[in-house]
């Protein structure tokens, strides 16, 4: 499991004898003592510790955040541990995975020593060991948490780490470290400053839910499949249409309370707006894998599917069962004339039925828009 966040991966945090390491920036050796004294901590911790919810921490060297008050561990891979590391071109420190020889080397370069009491092994290392561990560092994906509040470490690192990472710290789109100026600060309120009956707080961040994944490890990672038994999505949500780019649509047939003949051929029609339909992609492999995109016009590019369900009656009010369909068709091609349609061959037994529209972005997410309070961005009949 790669745990990515605000890494500081740089060579510069390599020990050396020359000039550059006599430089110590003003919060360097505090950033130091700072990571001793959270892994003496860390080093009392057990998965049963309580905790406030959204802590990051060490639980018996095992990456663990608190939800609910209570420690979800994710074991580091590759023989890595977990670790509080001092950062380099900032004040604080990161919590990630790593190697023993590496945190000790990084502390060391702070010029912190741990104290009485403190983690004996934190304090230790050399310029070598230190040299080494900032590539396998790169090279594994390691990256800290929210403390970490700085990328300039990041853009610091050398081409070849860079390489080895399989990221390019030039292009936000290929890096492994969490660029400064995409972070949501808004997402670190639970929305109980106006506290409202019945509102519940939401979960907190401050590096955007990354990890997020991280402590439902009882679930795998969505990945792109669409996994019957659940799954975790790491994908942001993407661009989110405006109020003025909201979609709509409308089946234009069958009509809302129309009877047609019992098992032969009909059309289902549906009028559709602000959806940029003729957008989707592979369902199997990249199902939810990427954010919502809009076009130049401000609309969602995406497509829209037909469900028809049987129903008991055309008053019936007792909730259907999702997983049954009288028939499903995604509608992938461009709309003609702002209208989608599709063949139900051989028709339907006779019946009641309803049929519903799922509008969706190309990854067959919803379509999702910019504020809570909108009509229907779907339609039924």
């Amino acid at each position: 499991m790669k745990f990515s966040a605000f890494a500081a991966l740089s060579l510069a945090a390599a020990v050396s004898a020359g000039p550059t390491f006599q430089r110590r920036a003003a919060f360097t050796l505090q950033n130091g003592k700072d990571a001793i004294a959270l892994n003496a901590k860390f080093s009392k911790l057990t998965a049963d510790s309580s905790c406030q919810t959204g802590e990051d921490a060490c639980v018996d060297n095992k990456f663990a955040q608190c939800v609910s008050g209570k420690f979800v561990t994710q074991q580091c891979g590759g023989g890595l541990i977990c670790a509080a590391l001092p950062l380099v071109n900032s004040a604080g420190t990161s919590i990630t995975c790593t190697t023993a020889a590496d945190r000790d080397a990084r502390i060391a370069a702070t010029g912190a020593t741990a104290t009485a009491g403190g983690d004996p092994g934190a304090a230790a290392g050399g310029s070598a060991a230190a040299t080494s561990s900032a590539v396998n560092n790169a090279a594994s994906g390691v990256a800290g948490n929210a403390a970490a509040t700085s990328t300039s470490a990041a853009a610091a690192a050398t081409s070849s780490a860079a390489a080895a990472s399989g990221g390019d710290n030039s292009d936000p789109q290929k890096s492994l470290t969490l660029v400064q100026s995409v972070i949501a600060t808004g997402f670190e309120n639970d929305g109980q400053d106006q506290p409202t009956v019945g509102q519940v707080p939401s979960a907190t961040s401050s590096n955007n839910f990354i990890n997020f994944c991280a402590t439902v490890s009882n679930l795998p990672i969505t990945n792109g499949k669409q996994i019957a038994t659940g799954s975790c999505n790491p994908a942001p949500m993407g661009v989110i249409a405006s109020t003025a780019n909201m979609p709509s649509s409308k089946f234009v047939n069958p009509k809302n309370g129309a009877t047609i003949p019992a098992n032969q051929n009909f059309t289902i029609q549906m009028a559709v707006s602000h959806l940029e339909t003729g957008h989707f992609t592979n369902a199997q492999e990249n199902y939810f894998a990427a954010p919502q995109v809009v076009n130049s016009a401000g609309d969602i590019q995406g497509h829209s599917h037909v469900v028809v369900e049987a129903l008991t009656s055309l008053d019936q009010t007792t909730v259907t069962d999702p997983t049954k369909f009288a028939f499903f068709k995604g509608l992938n091609d461009p709309a003609k004339n702002g209208v989608l349609s599709v063949e139900v061959a051989g028709g339907l037994p006779a019946g009641a039925y309803r049929v519903a529209s799922i509008n969706a972005a190309a990854n067959h997410q919803p379509v999702l828009v910019a504020i809570a309070q909108h009509g229907s961005l779907d339609d039924m009949a």
